[in-house]
């Protein structure tokens, strides 16, 4: 009897062993992401996942141009949307997770929901701050808290196209980000081509805060759209990148012919105001409540949203050199190749307040 089971022990042992064996030296097998290296507009190198599923925005800036491209894979918003931009933009990026923003005034990027989103990458569009050293410092210092590559595109309103380029080898959509790139290139030619015939300039002051005193100065980020399209901005330049605090007084010296404005606030006050109603450009019936929907059309912020800005804005102070364009099918070409949305001729005719 023993001398039977042993030998059913050894049997078992025989046909079992290999089995056994090959689990106890098994390796599991763990296939690594292909990845390629992206150099951003620092000069910085990193290795990025080559089909990218998940990606987040720096702040605003990024907001907007990720979103025309990419809204399908970003994990978070920098800021909450407005109720008026609701009205145009896909509900499942609204309902996404707002993370703050690093740079700017109110930076406040909430590192901790940065990371629970678990964006393959962070991704900075936008002027250079301060220096590329110092710049490239503060990326590197983030990358370190958050254990995320964080890369930076350069974004200047005639470097547009140059940006989205950028951005659709960064995102592998190297198609889409060229449809882009063509629309606003050929936005930015326009006003390039029709600001070399303009003889005498309008005499233009712009605003984006609500009491209009935030003059915002010629040079400036946020004053490219008024400068490319050749209007002469009477806020005059400053070494800053913000607006210039400005005394009604100071505007009556500016004595502009238009004043544009941002703010429904700012409109209100401007054209019912008795002493800004002693300014030309008030009496003459001068003051232009800009376009803002989703995003303001000549700034704030001064991402690719101030694309049609270039149309509406030259159409509006040149009509004689903007006169070859059709504005309501380009706001509407716009308004579905950025933002997904299809407009209504109703929509468009709200939009430029018609």
């Amino acid at each position: 009897m023993k001398k039977k089971l042993l030998f059913i022990l050894i049997t078992a042992l025989i046909i079992l062993g290999p089995i056994f064996g090959q689990g106890l030296n098994e390796t599991t097998v763990v296939e690594e992401e292909a990845t390629f290296s992206f150099t951003d507009s620092l000069g910085r190198v990193r290795e990025i996942n080559t089909n990218l599923e998940r990606i987040a925005p720096s702040g605003n800036v990024a907001q907007v141009q990720l979103y025309t491209i990419a809204n399908d894979l970003m994990v978070g918003n920098s800021g909450a949307y407005s109720e008026s931009a609701k009205r145009y933009l896909d509900q499942t990026n609204i309902n996404l997770p707002t993370l703050g923003a690093f740079y700017g005034k109110k930076a406040n990027l909430n590192k901790e929901a940065l990371i629970v989103a678990d964006p393959q990458v962070v991704i900075d569009f936008g002027e250079i701050k301060g220096s590329k050293d110092a710049m490239a410092q503060d990326l590197d210092t983030l990358e370190k808290q958050i254990n995320i590559p964080v890369v930076f595109i350069e974004t200047y309103l005639q470097g547009t196209a140059e940006s989205y380029r950028l951005l659709g080898t960064l995102l592998n959509r190297q198609e889409d980000a060229e449809k882009l790139a063509q629309y606003s290139e050929k936005a930015i030619n326009k006003a390039i081509e029709s600001a070399k015939l303009i003889k005498t300039p309008v005499r233009v002051y712009y605003s984006s805060a609500t009491d209009a005193l935030d003059g915002v100065p010629k040079g400036n980020f946020h004053s490219e759209v008024i400068d490319l399209i050749g209007v002469e901005n009477v806020v005059p330049a400053t070494s800053g990148s913000g607006a210039n605090l400005n005394s009604l007084e100071q505007i009556f010296v500016y004595n502009p012919e238009v004043i544009l404005l941002s703010s429904e606030e700012a409109y209100n006050l401007v054209t019912s105001d008795k002493t800004w109603g002693e300014l030309e450009a008030v009496k003459n019936g001068k003051v232009i409540k800009l376009p803002i929907a989703p995003y303001p059309w000549i700034d704030s912020p001064p991402s690719v949203n101030r694309i049609i800005g270039i149309y509406y804005l030259g159409s509006l102070l040149y009509p004689e050199l903007y006169s070859d364009i059709d504005l309501t099918s380009l706001v509407k070409e716009f308004y579905s190749l950025f933002y997904k949305y299809n407009l209504t001729d109703t929509e468009v005719n709200e939009l430029l307040g018609l």
